[in-house]
């Protein structure tokens, strides 16, 4: 029971900066295309072995405050981490906005961005932006941030709503919808 708990909070977040990061880089790429090309594996594997590391962030911080607060939620019909120590009230709302909120902001900027950046460079060569790859950038932000999203403000505002059913219901909601958004990205 212990172990999902905290590998929940280490591979949800770490999901969620790598796409904030996939994005990033396409956008890198489409700006600084002669650069783009001195970019290694190795300079990959270290960004990505950053975003691991900073992602346990969240179970450290889980196992400095109250390892033991680990419990079977009958509720969720899951083990979660209890959040019941008075510390949480306000970490709580810190790890939930650097761990969905903050890579949301982060998808949406640089794919506006991005979007615009290439309609710039299409217009320059004279020639018309592809729909399809157009779409695809589109469709993978708006897709990410609508099942991203509400998991943040769930735990950012769960803890001022106290109605169970408010509870049961949005969290098995957002947690589906995240569970399924990673299904289609595999």
């Amino acid at each position: 029971c212990s172990v999902r708990g905290y590998f929940l909070c280490y591979t949800y977040p770490a999901s969620f900066y790598f796409t904030a990061a996939l994005t990033t880089i396409k956008l890198l790429i489409v700006q600084y295309p002669m650069h783009a090309r001195l970019w290694t594996k190795s300079k990959a594997h270290i960004v990505c072995g950053i975003i691991w590391i900073w992602s346990l962030a969240t179970p450290i911080l889980l196992i400095v405050i109250d390892k033991d607060d680990v419990k079977f939620d009958f509720l969720q019909l899951s083990c979660f981490y209890g959040f019941s120590v008075e510390a949480w009230k306000i970490w709580r709302s810190v790890s939930a906005f650097f761990t969905s909120v903050l890579p949301n902001v982060v998808v949406m900027v640089t794919t506006t961005w991005l979007i615009v950046k290439a309609v710039r460079v299409t217009n320059r060569a004279g020639d018309k932006i592809k729909w399809q790859g157009l779409m695809t950038v589109i469709t993978t932000a708006v897709v990410y941030c609508l099942t991203v999203l509400p998991v943040g403000l769930y735990y950012i505002l769960g803890q001022f709503v106290r109605d169970p059913m408010l509870y049961v219901h949005f969290f098995r909601a957002t947690h589906a919808i995240v569970n399924i958004n990673v299904m289609a990205n595999f």
